[in-house]
């Protein structure tokens, strides 16, 4: 074993250190609080396109108002009736 494959394995090792440290701490960072004055109360339904699954919203963040996401594809909503 050479000098320069020490050199390369110790170099390649600290990298997988570095990636692996910084993705546990962005995992362990909490995401940031909701103030429960954005959150009111709502009657919403919304199905899955690909899959045909139906979930009803009875809460929302009115700061995101974006529909949820299933099987990777934005939900359609579904008007109540």
């Amino acid at each position: 074993m050479t000098l320069l494959n020490i050199v390369i394995a110790v170099l390649i090792g600290y990298v997988i250190w570095k990636v692996s440290m910084s993705t546990l701490r962005m995992l362990a960072t909490p995401p940031p609080e909701i103030n429960p004055d954005d959150v009111v109360e709502t009657e919403q339904k919304y199905r899955c396109s690909v899959c045909g699954t139906e979930v009803t919203m009875t809460a929302v963040n009115v700061v995101e108002l974006k529909p949820p996401r299933h099987c990777r594809e934005d939900m359609d909503e579904v008007p109540v009736g």
